[in-house]
């Protein structure tokens, strides 16, 4: 019996082995797989990250370009700058001349509120002495017509005078 046990126990132990021996090339081929699934995911993850590094450094290239591209614009800004500052400057000197042409401006319309009250006088002042012109002028038109009907009128005495001293006999 002790063989027979001895014998049950190594059939036992020997089935268990197999089992163990299948339950290890079931758990190797699932390592196995496993292996070859984080080997493939690995080099997928490399190439991705190669690729990524060449964008990486196609984008530095970008940024150190986009760089020099700030500095130059920041120039440009700078002289823009310098140039809105001298325009300002221009523009403040336009402003004071623009100032003093406004105030001679205001000083000619002064004057010429002067001269036009002046004119303004003078020509009620002509107007007076064309008015008194206009008078005088029919005055001695008027005048002059008496003095023309006295005179003619003075004419025909003398001619009939005359007349009466060339008939003989009654001067």
């Amino acid at each position: 019996m002790a063989t027979a046990t001895g014998g049950d126990v190594m059939v036992r132990m020997l089935q268990e082995f197999r089992e163990m021996q299948e339950e290890s090339k079931e758990q190797f081929a699932r390592t196995e797989k496993a292996l070859r699934t984080v080997h493939m995911k690995c080099r997928v993850l490399f190439r991705k990250t190669q690729r990524l590094s060449d964008r990486v450094h196609d984008f530095r290239g970008q940024v150190d370009a986009f760089s020099q591209q700030v500095g130059a614009f920041s120039q440009q800004v700078g002289a823009f700058s310098q140039q809105v500052d001298a325009f300002s400057q221009q523009v403040g000197a336009f402003s004071q001349r623009v100032g003093a042409f406004d105030g001679e401006l205001n000083e000619l319309r002064d004057n010429m509120g002067e001269l036009t009250t002046h004119v303004s006088t003078l020509t009620q002042e002509v107007h007076g002495i064309k008015s008194a012109q206009i008078r005088m002028f029919g005055q001695v038109g008027r005048a002059l017509n008496h003095l023309a009907d006295a005179q003619s009128s003075d004419r025909k005495r003398i001619d009939v005078l005359e007349k009466r001293m060339d008939e003989p006999g009654e001067n």
